[in-house]
């Protein structure tokens, strides 16, 4: 193999003049060829190299190279062992950038691009091999290509473990195999949409998405470890109603980030960590219908899920979040999260008493522990029909109702027995037919709010053992009040909507009237 170096200025590849038997030397030869290695360095000094058709060599080094490589449209085949390619920082790419590295064998290969930034990125697409293939670190990709270009096989063996930033498309071929590593892949671009294809193998390592502007698009399900974090910090991820598996994921800035759905989910696998963080709120928005899985089988530990709070986020950004499997302990934190649905069916471990804001349905599992305490659980949605289900569970902490223009449908008995239901805003419907038992049922602020039963003309029935219940601004229908207390909704501002019992509203005028009367009957002097 020769070793062919590039001198006397701007040219193309396939030049007579331009290429020389050492660094700088004077003895001219022909440009590279299939059985040669090709050097651009100090010497190539700020030259245009410009590719002028589809070139194979063996190797090609860029070391100290400050001139451009241009490729317009054409490639450059690499069909060689060891490192085959070595780029340099201070060089520059034009065109549309493409490497294929071609060699078959089992023998190990290393790109070191070095580029650092996503202009001077160049496409590499690794087509056969089945030995390591190693991406020298710091390592800066346009397309990362692992497949023959048109079928999904390709290369065979394994990729290293250093850390990678691509910012282009990734496409994993089927028969290839990722090391474990603790270094990222870190999609970077900032235009366009680029896509993810891991082709059904699992990339145990962690993925970060980072870059203004940028849309990464999953065009297959991403499966990362158990131990690994995927984040997004920049930009639009999107699951393209697809899957994304990772024991971590992590939104926590406030930079303009979307995170869209369509139909997909995210799984979160990690059985002892915070799994879940978006608590900065500001910039985060989604799109779709969003479903968020944590299935265990954790059995021990505390998985905590800390969601963006009340003071940096909306209604609009809660997420839904089902807890669908695992014995140990969930942890919404106590920091007012908000979320839209919150399910735990499946789960059979215990949850403790957080402080979420809930936007969408509430539902608790048969199986489950639901821990006592004092922090608030807050219903707070502003439109539609939400249901809480409790499968008779007892919730061992205070209730407020909460949300202008909510409605809130009981699917079985609401029991906190011991503990304050509130309500402030909205509606408040208590399943037809059952007893729900509060320690204290209280209004507050100065909308009127409803309280009804699931089933227009069928009884609810409230309950409370013992004390006076006084309620202002509340319009109640279908109502039984019982259980040894007062249930006082005297006050002018309570509207008795019909089928109500146990509560003591205000006489109607034209009733009083009747009862002056009366009164005054009893009072007059009588005639004998």
């Amino acid at each position: 193999m020769a070793t062919k170096y590039w001198v006397g200025g701007n040219g193309n590849w396939s030049s007579l003049t331009n290429w020389r038997t050492t660094s700088g030397g004077a003895v001219v030869t022909t440009a590279p060829g299939s059985a040669d290695a090709a050097v651009l360095d100090v010497n190539s000094s700020t030259d245009v190299v410009t590719v002028d058709s589809n070139i194979t060599i063996q190797t090609l080094t860029c070391t100290g190279f400050t001139g451009t490589l241009a490729f317009g449209t054409n490639t450059i085949s690499l069909n060689s062992t060891g490192t085959i390619f070595t780029g340099a920082t201070t060089m520059s790419v034009s065109g549309t950038p493409q490497i294929i590295c071609t060699n078959s064998s089992a023998t190990a290969r290393t790109l070191a691009p070095n580029a650092v930034t996503e202009a001077n990125s160049i496409s590499f697409r690794i087509i056969a091999g089945t030995g390591t293939l190693s991406l020298s670190s710091p390592a800066s990709y346009r397309d990362l290509d692992f497949t023959d270009g048109t079928n999904p096989t390709g290369y065979a063996g394994a990729i290293g473990t250093t850390p990678v930033t691509i910012y282009g498309d990734f496409k994993a071929s089927t028969g290839m195999s990722a090391t474990a590593t603790a270094n990222p892949f870190t999609f970077a671009a900032t235009s366009g949409t680029k896509t993810i294809n891991t082709a059904g193998v699992t990339f145990d390592r962690p993925f970060t998405f980072d870059g203004v502007g940028g849309t990464f698009q999953l065009a297959s399900a991403l499966t990362s470890g158990t131990a690994r974090t995927c984040t997004l910090t920049n930009g639009t991820l999107d699951l393209n109603s697809k899957t994304l598996t990772t024991g971590v994921f992590s939104s926590n800035n406030s930079n303009t980030r979307v995170l869209a759905f369509g139909t997909g989910k995210i799984v979160l696998t990690n059985n002892s960590a915070t799994v879940w963080t978006n608590s900065t709120g500001t910039g985060f928005t989604y799109t779709g219908t969003s479903r968020i899985e944590a299935p265990g089988p954790a059995t021990t530990g505390t998985r905590v899920f800390n969601p963006s709070t009340t003071a940096t986020s909306t209604e609009a950004a809660a997420l839904n979040f089902y807890i669908t499997g695992g014995s140990d302990t969930i942890n919404f934190s106590a920091s007012s999260r908000r979320v839209n649905n919150l399910d735990f069916t499946g789960f059979t471990g215990t949850f403790t008493n957080s402080q979420p804001f809930v936007h969408g349905n509430y539902t608790i599992s048969t199986g489950m522990t639901v821990g006592a305490g004092t922090n608030f659980t807050t219903f707070a949605s502003t439109s539609g029909i939400k249901t809480i289900t409790t499968n008779a569970q007892t919730l061992d902490f205070p209730i407020t109702f909460n949300g202008v223009g909510g409605t809130w449908t009981c699917t079985d008995a609401l029991n906190i027995d011991g503990n304050t239901l509130t309500m402030t805003n909205g509606t408040l419907q208590l399943a037809a037919g059952t007893t729900s038992t509060v320690g204290m049922f209280a209004t507050t602020g100065t909308n009127q709010k409803y309280l009804q039963s699931s089933t227009a003309g069928t009884q609810a029935t409230i309950s409370d053992a013992s004390g006076i219940i006084t309620v202002n601004y509340l319009t109640i229908q279908d109502s039984n009040a019982t259980g040894g207390a007062s249930w006082d909704a005297n006050a002018s501002t309570n509207v008795d909507a019909g089928n109500n019992t146990g509560w003591f509203f205000a006489p109607t005028p034209s009733v009083a009237n009747e009862i002056e009367i009366r009164l005054r009957s009893f009072t007059q002097p009588r005639r004998f």
